[in-house]
C-alpha cells in the first residue's frame, strides 16, 4: 500500500503540472486536485470503492473540457480497480466509456478494441436491450473507420434483436446506420431502401409520441374532474351530517379546494388546447393584447395623431438612410469581393501551366477567409491553399495580407523552396501584424493562415509540397498518401523561435493526383445524425472519384456538398484544389 501512495502521488503532481496547460477553468483544476487526493486517501485507507468514484470523477471532467488523454488516463485507473475487486459491471460501463472517448479523438480502432472488450460482459448479463447497444456502438466505430462491410453485420445482428423487442427507435437507429454504410460502400439500390425505412419509422415516432402527450394530458384532466366531483360528493354529505357552523366552515375549505380542483382542470385544459391548438391560441392571444392595447389608448387617440404623423414622418427618413447605408455596406463588401477575386489566379491561365485541375471554391459569405494563390518562374510553377483566420471581412483582410507577402517571398525576394517559402513567409506575417511577444503588444493578435504550398517542376518532373497546420492527399499507382503538415500555422500566435515546415517531395514518374484544401468541407455540419461531415468521410470520398475526370470531380464535389449541407448553413468557406500531373 505504501508503493501504491507514492506511484498515485507521483501522478497527482504530474497531472498538476501537465493539465493545467489544456487551459481548464481554474475551479475545474481545484476540484480535480481535490479529487486526487481523496482518491489516494481512499486507496490508502484501503477503500477501493471510493477511489475508484473519485477517478471516474475526474474522467468525466476531463472529456466534458475535451482533454481526452486525462479522461482515457482515469477511467484506465477505475478499470484497474474494477479488475482488483471482481466488479464486472464497473469493467463493462468503462470500457464502453474508453470506447466512446476514442469515438471522440477520431480514434475509430481503438474505439472498436474497447467495445469488443466489452461483448463478454455483455452477452453474460443477458440482457437483450443492452447486447442491441453494443452492436448499434459497433456498427457506428466500424462505419466511421471504413469498415462498411463489417458495420453491415453488426447493424443486421443489432436490427434483429431490435425487433424482437419491439423497440422501434433502435430499429430506427439501425435502419439510419445501414443507409450510412451502404451509401459509403456505393450501392445506392439499399442506402434508398433504408433511408426509406429509417424516414417512415421517424414519422411514426413522432406522431405516437404526440398522441401519447394528448392522451396523457386527457387522462390528467379527468383524474382532476372526478377529484372535483369527488370533494364536491364529500361536501354534500358534510352539509347533510354537521351542525350549521361546522357545515360552514366545512363549506368554505371544500369550496377552496373546489377552485383549487377548478384550477387544476382549467390548467390541464390549457396544456391540451396548447398541444392541438398553439398556432390559434397564439393568434387569439395576439388579437386580445390589440384590442386591449386599443382600448386603453382610444381616449388619446386624437392627441397622439399629430405625433404619430410626425414620428411616422422621422421613422421614414430614419428607415430611408438605413437602407441607403445598408446598401453602402453592401455595395461596399460586394466591391471589396470585386477586389477580391482580382488577386485570385484565373483558372484558365492556371490550366495553360498545368492543364488536368479543378479548383472548387466556396465562400460562405460575400467575401472568402480562404483564397488561392499562384505564379511562375523558369520551368517552376507555385500553388498554394489559404485558409485564414475567420471568415467573412475579416477573413477577407486576412486573405489580402496573405496575398501580399506571398508575392513579396516568391515574386519579390525570389525565394522558391516551399520550406523556405512557410518560413519567409511566417516571419513577415509576424512582423506584419506585430505578433512578437503578447505581453509586451497591446495590439497583440493571434490572427494566422494554415497553408500548403505546393512547387511543380516540370522540367525535373518534381512535386515539392510544405504544409502548415493542413493535411494533403495524393494518389499515385492506385495507392492513397496521406501527407501530414507541421502543427504550425503561419502567424497567430506561433511566433519566430522553434519554428519547422517539412517538405515532402513526389517524383512524377507515372500519372499522380493531388489534392489541397481547407477544412471548411470536412467541418460541415449534415446528413441524417446532424453531424459532421469528418475527414476520414472526406478522404474516403476524394479517394472514390480520384480516377474521374477533374471537371467531373468538381461537379461531383459541389453536389456532395450540397446533399450533405441539406437545410443547413453553410459553417465555413471552402477550397478544394484537384491537380492531376502527367509523365
Amino acid at each position: 500500500m505504501k508503493k501504491a501512495s507514492i506511484i498515485f502521488v507521483f501522478i497527482f503532481f504530474v497531472s498538476s503540472v501537465l493539465y493545467p496547460q489544456k487551459q481548464l477553468p481554474e475551479s475545474v483544476q481545484k476540484q480535480i486536485q481535490a479529487y486526487e487526493i481523496n482518491a489516494i486517501k481512499s486507496r490508502n485507507a484501503g477503500n477501493e470503492s471510493a477511489a475508484a468514484s473519485y477517478y471516474n470523477k475526474m474522467a468525466f471532467l476531463y472529456w466534458e473540457y475535451f482533454i481526452y488523454e486525462g479522461a482515457i488516463s482515469n477511467f484506465n485507473e477505475v478499470l484497474t480497480i474494477s479488475k482488483l475487486t471482481g466488479n464486472n459491471n464497473g469493467q463493462l460501463k468503462v470500457l464502453q466509456n474508453i470506447a466512446f472517448v476514442y469515438s471522440d479523438m477520431e480514434m475509430y480502432p481503438k474505439s472498436i478494441e474497447y467495445f469488443k472488450q466489452s461483448f463478454e460482459f455483455i452477452k453474460s448479463k443477458g440482457n437483450k436491450e443492452e447486447l442491441a447497444g453494443y452492436y448499434g456502438n459497433m456498427a457506428s466505430a466500424l462505419n466511421n473507420n471504413g469498415q462498411s462491410q463489417e458495420a453491415i453485420k453488426e447493424a443486421e445482428a443489432g436490427l434483429q434483436i431490435s425487433k424482437e423487442l419491439n423497440n422501434m427507435k433502435l430499429v430506427r437507429k439501425f435502419y439510419g446506420i445501414l443507409y450510412e454504410a451502404y451509401e459509403k460502400l456505393g450501392n445506392k439500390d439499399k442506402s434508398v431502401e433504408y433511408f426509406g425505412l429509417y424516414s417512415s419509422i421517424d414519422k411514426m415516432l413522432l406522431m405516437t409520441s404526440v398522441n401519447q402527450t394528448v392522451t396523457k394530458l386527457e387522462n390528467e384532466k379527468n383524474v382532476a374532474i372526478e377529484e372535483k366531483n369527488q370533494k364536491t360528493r364529500e361536501l354534500r354529505i358534510t352539509q347533510d351530517s354537521l351542525k350549521l357552523a361546522e357545515i360552514e366552515k366545512k363549506k368554505k375549505q371544500m369550496e377552496i379546494e373546489l377552485l383549487n380542483q377548478q384550477s387544476k382542470i382549467d390548467e390541464l385544459t390549457l396544456q391540451q388546447k396548447d398541444a392541438e391548438l398553439s398556432k390559434k391560441k397564439r393568434t387569439i392571444l395576439l388579437m386580445l393584447l390589440l384590442f386591449s392595447l386599443l382600448a386603453v389608448f382610444a381616449s388619446y387617440a386624437y392627441q397622439q395623431m399629430k405625433a404619430r404623423k410626425k414620428a411616422n414622418k422621422k421613422l421614414q427618413e430614419l428607415n430611408k438612410e438605413i437602407t441607403k447605408k445598408n446598401n453602402q455596406i453592401i455595395d461596399s463588401i460586394n466591391y471589396a469581393s470585386r477586389i477580391q477575386e482580382s488577386i485570385l489566379p484565373v483558372e484558365a491561365n492556371l490550366k495553360k501551366q498545368i492543364p488536368d485541375m479543378f479548383i472548387f471554391y466556396k465562400p460562405r459569405d460575400i467575401v472568402s477567409g480562404d483564397f488561392y494563390w499562384s505564379a511562375s518562374h523558369g520551368n517552376k510553377v507555385f500553388i498554394a491553399a489559404i485558409d485564414c483566420t475567420g471568415h467573412g471581412v475579416p477573413g477577407a483582410f486576412m486573405s489580402m495580407i496573405g496575398n501580399t507577402l506571398l508575392n513579396q517571398v516568391v515574386n519579390e525576394n525570389k525565394v522558391y523552396d516551399p520550406q523556405e517559402v512557410l518560413l519567409a513567409f511566417n516571419e513577415k506575417t509576424v512582423d506584419t501584424l506585430k505578433q512578437y511577444d503578447k505581453g509586451e503588444s497591446q495590439g497583440f493578435s493571434e490572427d494566422g493562415m494554415d497553408v500548403t504550398f505546393l512547387c511543380y517542376d516540370k522540367k525535373e518532373k518534381i512535386v515539392e509540397i510544405a504544409l502548415a497546420g493542413h493535411t494533403s492527399l495524393y494518389f499515385k499507382n492506385g495507392k492513397r498518401y496521406t501527407i501530414e503538415g507541421n502543427i504550425f500555422s503561419v502567424g497567430g500566435n506561433v511566433g519566430l523561435d522553434g519554428i519547422y515546415y517539412e517538405k515532402h517531395t513526389i517524383k512524377i514518374d507515372s500519372p499522380t493526383t493531388v489534392y489541397m484544401y481547407s477544412d471548411g468541407f470536412q467541418d460541415q455540419f449534415g446528413g441524417i445524425n446532424k453531424q459532421k461531415y469528418f475527414s476520414s468521410r472526406f478522404h474516403d470520398f476524394i479517394a472514390k472519384n480520384h480516377e474521374k475526370p477533374m471537371d467531373k470531380q468538381r461537379d461531383i464535389i459541389q453536389n456532395e456538398f450540397n446533399y450533405w449541407k441539406g437545410e443547413h448553413r453553410q459553417l465555413d468557406d471552402i477550397l478544394v484544389i484537384g491537380i492531376r500531373f502527367d509523365v
